[in-house]
């Protein structure tokens, strides 16, 4: 069975937890809900070793042949990484 057989049509990872996601488009505050971060997040999308910041309103188009990598500002603080003494 492939994974276009269960509607796993697109896979997202936002601060290293693996979403599938069967729209073909998603806004970013949806995103952030589904990755259950908080909505007041700011979310960039890391693409070529940059981070692009992504608007709450702006509306992402999801690819079928490649993972994208997301970041909020929560993990791109470091808040909630625990630190070695």
């Amino acid at each position: 069975m492939g994974y276009w057989d269960i509607g796993l049509r697109h896979i997202v990872d936002v601060d290293g937890q693996l979403l599938a996601i069967d729209d073909e488009t998603i806004e970013a505050i949806d995103l952030l809900a589904r990755a259950n971060r908080p909505t007041g997040s700011q979310l960039w999308l890391l693409l070529d070793g940059e981070r692009v910041p992504i608007g709450p309103e702006q509306r992402l188009s999801l690819s079928e042949d490649e993972v994208l990598f997301f970041e909020t500002s929560d993990r791109a603080s470091g808040a909630g990484c625990l630190l070695a003494a």
